[in-house]
């Protein structure tokens, strides 16, 4: 059967159909649970339903710049164990298009606005299913917070803080906390003991604890740090038997992110090596020195875009992001080149083929992995982003097409070491867009792959015009959405 597949298709196809493949078992998987959609004012919420009749009903809460969908598998686990899982996009991420408040420092402003998003799903899940249910709240990571401030409701029956750090826990709040880190996370493993030892001087991690009606348990997830630990079989494990729902095993070979990383990482070497025709371009050799020399200037330079203050749009931080690259894409157009215009030929068929592997990618990436969707503010932010962001690729991939592999990770690590320069100059202007130099490297690690290969085969100009159209996307689909 092999032998025939290898004759039938070249092994890029392949790849794509293997790796398409096991995201159709993915889909199957998920397809074997029952779940419905509700809308309740600031939220859209997904109810999983437990495979057995159940009135427990456990409502998980994703982290800062995540999403519902992170935190799926954990859904899946709790429904088998016996209990209706709830999803949902807090405020100002994923799916959800309202925006956050811009005050991330104040207890009363952006915490308690996603404290009280989620009171209003809890009143909603009550006056949906009676008041005979229980509501139990788990959050990783900024939800950790979260979920605690709301279990100030007396209804709540118990709280699962997954990578948790909070200022809300006293000596008799919450009444029944579970703590869970990874063992790599550790300034959270110590706080999460600490909270543990204001009940018991002498608590050890593993441990549960009672005093009167308090109960509490720090534990830590072995060879896991703050996004795996989502994911760990045993994480379910611990959150399941504290809440005593049904002894559910998940052996590791069933977790579904693992399957769809490894499909995604087949479909993105087999689109790398897919054949596609040449676009004839003059291409200028600056030399390593001279490449170098103009995009640390061009860095440097670009921390200007600080001072700069332009408020078009009510969102924050997207118009910023746009000025800061488009500025670097000027500078080092005016420091590499001496001006010059090359002839170019673009083969716009070659350019659409890319166009579409990338937004398959995409749209697969959207949906095992993110839940974002471009609407609303979020077109706002695309739209400004795109001109800006295609030029800064544009002329990233002209310097680096000519670069050695060391010298092109260089070219590629600068604008981000400048905007983490300008998070550190400019906090109050920059400071809620930090996940945009993760959405960075995070693009390039993936999307930077198949451009290396696609460049002698479309083009530097080819590639940077899609790194244009899909960095823009992924910068305004991702990042949080602040008020202005």
């Amino acid at each position: 059967m092999l032998i025939f597949l290898l004759k039938t298709f070249r092994l890029p196809k392949l790849w794509i159909i293997i790796g398409l493949f096991s995201l159709f078992l993915v889909e199957l998987d998920r397809r074997s649970y029952g779940s419905y959609i509700l809308n309740n004012s600031d939220s859209s919420i997904e109810i999983i339903e437990s495979v057995s009749p159940s009135k427990k009903f456990t409502i998980i809460s994703h982290g800062f710049a995540g999403s519902k969908e992170m935190m799926r598998q954990l859904a899946y686990d709790i429904a088998n164990a016996g209990s209706n899982a709830v999803l949902f996009d807090f405020i100002g991420h994923g799916s959800n298009q309202n925006k956050l408040l811009n005050r991330p420092a104040e207890i009363t402003g952006t915490t308690q606005q996603l404290v009280v998003q989620l009171s209003d799903i809890v009143d909603f899940i009550y006056e949906k299913f009676g008041n005979e249910i229980s509501i139990f709240l788990v959050g990783h990571s900024m939800a950790s917070d979260i979920v605690i401030r709301a279990s100030d409701d007396k209804r709540i029956k118990s709280v699962i803080a997954v990578s948790p750090y909070s200022t809300g826990i006293t000596q008799n709040f919450p009444k029944d906390l579970l703590l869970i880190s990874g063992q790599f996370e550790n300034h959270l493993r110590s706080h999460a003991l600490q909270m543990v030892k204001n009940i018991e001087p002498a608590a050890k991690e593993n441990m549960e604890y009672t005093k009167e009606k308090i109960r509490r348990k720090a534990s830590y997830i072995e060879n896991t740090g703050h996004v795996s630990v989502v994911y760990a079989p045993k994480t379910t494990r611990i959150i399941i038997d504290w809440l005593k729902l049904e002894n559910y095993n998940r052996p590791f070979w069933k977790t579904q992110i693992g399957w769809i990383i490894l499909s995604l990482t087949m479909i993105v070497f087999g689109m790398s090596r897919l054949n596609i025709n040449l676009a004839e371009q003059e291409i200028l050799n600056l030399g390593h020195k001279r490449a170098l020399r103009g995009l640390f200037l061009a860095t440097v330079f670009s921390l200007s875009a600080g001072f700069i203050e332009i408020n078009f749009l009510t969102i924050y931080g997207f118009e910023r992001i746009a000025i800061y690259f488009g500025l670097i894409g000027l500078f080092a157009y005016l420091f590499s080149f001496d001006y010059q215009i090359t002839k170019l030929k673009i083969d716009l068929l070659a350019w659409l083929k890319i166009i579409l592997c990338f937004g398959v990618l995409c749209f697969l990436i959207n949906r095992y992995i993110g839940s974002f969707t471009l609407s609303e503010n979020r077109i706002s932010a695309f739209i400004t982003l795109i001109l800006p962001i295609t030029l800064f690729c544009l002329i990233i991939e002209k310097l680096i097409v000519t670069s050695s592999i060391w010298v092109a990770l260089v070219l590629r690590s600068l604008p981000v070491i400048g905007f983490a320069i300008l998070l550190i100059l400019f906090p109050k202007e920059y400071g809620l867009m930090f996940t945009t130099v993760l959405i960075y490297i995070l693009y390039f690690v993936v999307f930077g792959y198949i451009g290396k290969h696609q460049r002698k085969k479309i083009g530097y100009l080819g590639v940077g015009l899609t790194h244009g159209v899909f960095l823009s996307f992924s910068f305004a689909a991702t990042n949080p959405i602040f008020s202005l």
